[in-house]
């Protein structure tokens, strides 16, 4: 009888010591958005366009809640306690949606997928290689966008792109700011495309 009643004041401790262990709260991030100005060829008064943005795909190792980052070529860590406040890929589309009707002087950017019956003047879709970066060192953007002009049937713009922003603070919300301005790069550069390809394909 001793032995059970020690036994139960054993699992009883340890019961009551895991309820006890604190555990660390997680800390949800965003991107943000950069409304800048208009590109060239897109200043007010501006004639009417209409942009239809997406897909937009993330690598499986990358489109997870825990932000990712890679400390080396062939290695990636998951923050367990640091996460995308959302799903990483609608956020994404968000924020880049934002940032080029900013640009481009819009208000017409569908987000893919988009109805049938609608027919968008141009549709961009962006394949993302690297979206992550190191802690207090980098944020790294990789892919290759493409741009179509469904109004002539032909694909004026076809680019790989690459950059990579230092971030202002060593832990994660230096990275996110980092990536969210990488993103905003991008869009500059989509958005200039854009205005340009009006000349024809």
């Amino acid at each position: 009888m001793k032995r059970i009643n020690l036994f139960a004041l054993l699992v009883s401790l340890l019961i009551a010591g895991c309820i006890g262990t604190p555990t660390r709260p997680s800390t949800f991030y965003v991107l943000s958005t950069d409304s800048a100005a208009p590109v060239a060829g897109r200043e007010s008064p501006a004639s009417p366009l209409s942009l239809g943005l997406g897909p937009i795909e993330l690598p499986d190792v990358l489109d997870r809640p825990q932000i990712v980052t890679r400390p080396d070529p062939n290695r990636v860590d998951l923050a367990e306690f640091d996460r995308w406040g959302g799903d990483l890929g609608k956020d994404l589309s968000r924020v880049l949606a934002q940032n080029l009707m900013a640009r481009l002087n819009t208000d017409a950017v569908l987000l893919y997928p988009w109805s049938s019956s609608v027919r968008p003047d141009y549709e961009i879709s962006i394949q993302f290689f690297s979206f992550d970066g190191e802690l207090g060192k980098r944020a790294e953007l990789a892919g290759v966008w493409r741009l179509s002009d469904t109004r002539r049937g032909c694909e004026p713009v076809s680019r790989r792109f690459r950059v990579v922003e230092t971030p202002a603070s060593s832990g994660y919300a230096g990275l996110v700011a980092a990536i969210s301005r990488g993103v905003a790069k991008l869009s500059e550069e989509i958005a200039t495309a854009v205005a340009a390809a009006g000349a024809g394909c």
